[in-house]
């Protein structure tokens, strides 16, 4: 509750000089840098036409944008609810304002909220898993893969599109699921 409070951040440090106080989401200009450099881990970055991530601060989505080229689109899978008319981006940490040209954030794959889930979600996440080996979390990337397939599903994609899914991680969130309702 007391995240933003800049008194308890300072009485933090002082408390605990050597650490490193990560804002919440890795929120800030070193979580930007951090999330420019994705791209450049690529060695075919430049034939990539999408770059999908899912959005709750917008730190990755704000990174990315930052090292796209011309010719991507970079799309945000908004996890919030209620954020219509809400961009999760502080546009104050996009390098090129031309860029925000190429950024799409979509809202309607949040399935209820932050960390909220619904069985059509979990059951996507089994299938993904069963089909693929890939895990991913009710919270950040199961919304997200699940977008990026209806998505696709609906020709949202031009034909021939070569699309990018950064999975974060965030598996963690799964442990509070009751046991049995994720196959991995």
């Amino acid at each position: 509750q007391q995240k933003s409070n800049p008194s308890f951040l300072q009485s933090l440090q002082l408390e605990y000089p050597d650490a490193l106080i990560i804002p919440e989401g890795g929120s800030g200009g070193p979580g930007v840098r951090g999330a420019q450099e994705i791209l450049s881990l690529l060695p075919d970055a430049e034939h990539y036409t999408h770059g999908c991530c899912a959005a709750g601060t917008g730190t990755t989505l704000a990174g990315l944008l930052n090292a796209s080229l011309k010719h991507q689109q970079i799309i945000g899978i908004s996890i919030l609810k209620g954020t219509h008319g809400i961009e999760p981006l502080n546009s104050s940490f996009i390098q090129d304002r031309e860029k925000i040209n190429r950024l799409r954030v979509i809202h309607d794959y949040h399935f209820g909220g932050y960390a909220k889930q619904t069985p059509a979600l979990l059951d996507f996440m089994n299938e993904l898993y069963s089909a693929s080996g890939i895990p991913t979390d009710f919270v950040y990337t199961g919304k997200l893969l699940y977008a990026v397939a209806d998505l696709a599903l609906n020709n949202y994609f031009p034909a021939g599109s070569r699309i990018l899914i950064i999975h974060s991680g965030g598996l963690q969130g799964n442990l509070s699921l009751a046991p049995g309702r994720l196959e991995f």
